[in-house]
């Protein structure tokens, strides 16, 4: 999950992804952050680089540190999240299909990293569709896509993702989205999405996290994209009785 490679320091990099979690809400008020010894286990650091990144969070105001009692979350998460159409969500994103070229990077079906599973509440040896993608326009490409897909439809294919869009093929392998969860973060170009993007390594790029559930609220596609942000915007539009997503490029 760290990356030695980048200029950003160890504990640092360990800050921001416990402080995302900790604004996205995944850790909540009340809730016990790892010791600094369980930490510097999980993320393969030394102690010292583990509680100063816990003395980061400490400094942010985001955890209360005492000794004897641990690490616990102060804040209270302020996130609600904003109800839009999904017909609006699935038009958009059918536009930016038509009018983007798409690379197929790989595709293959196999069993995800345990992260996955959890996610998608799958067993041990249940495999999944994996797929990485990279959007141009002009030539230019400003997005990298990394999806995982619960699908074993035949027409969901290599041959058919390098020439249609996934929402299309949704439809053609029978996969019914009644639900759509996205949360927008930043994060660090690693080696392969650099070289795809055609960017120097580290850079910051815009990162929407996107789940989609079918009626029965089963996690059917997990996506993943990296954005230039000089390529490319996500732009949404809320009025008081409705509200609309639209995701456009520049």
């Amino acid at each position: 999950m760290l990356r030695g490679d980048l200029p950003t320091p160890l504990y640092h990099q360990i800050f921001l992804v416990l402080r995302d979690r900790i604004v996205a809400g995944e850790l909540p008020h009340g809730a016990q952050l790892p010791t600094e010894h369980e930490l510097a286990e999980a993320f393969e650091v030394s102690r010292i680089t583990a509680k100063r990144a816990l003395d980061e969070l400490a400094a942010e105001g985001l955890v209360a540190r005492r000794r004897g009692r641990g690490t616990h979350v102060i804040h209270r998460s302020q996130i609600k999240p904003q109800p839009a159409p999904l017909v609006g969500l699935i038009e958009n994103l059918e536009i930016l299909a038509e009018h983007t070229d798409v690379r197929l990077l790989g595709f293959e079906r196999r069993v995800p990293p345990a992260a996955i599973r959890e996610l998608f509440d799958s067993g041990p040896d249940a495999g999944l569709a994996h797929t990485i993608r990279v959007r141009s326009r002009d030539g230019i490409p400003f997005g990298h896509y990394e999806s995982w897909t619960r699908t074993e439809h035949p027409a969901f294919d290599a041959a058919s993702l390098a020439t249609t869009s996934r929402i299309r093929l949704f439809e053609r392998c029978g996969i019914r989205l009644a639900q759509v969860e996205q949360v927008l973060s930043a994060a660090p170009a690693d080696a392969a999405i650099a070289s795809a993007l055609e960017i120097p390594e580290g850079t910051a790029l815009l990162t929407l996290e996107r789940r989609s559930f079918d009626p029965e609220g089963a996690l059917v596609d997990w996506l993943l994209i990296h954005y230039h942000p000089e390529r490319f915007q996500y732009r949404m539009t809320l009025s008081p009785d409705d509200a609309a997503l639209a995701p456009g490029h520049a």
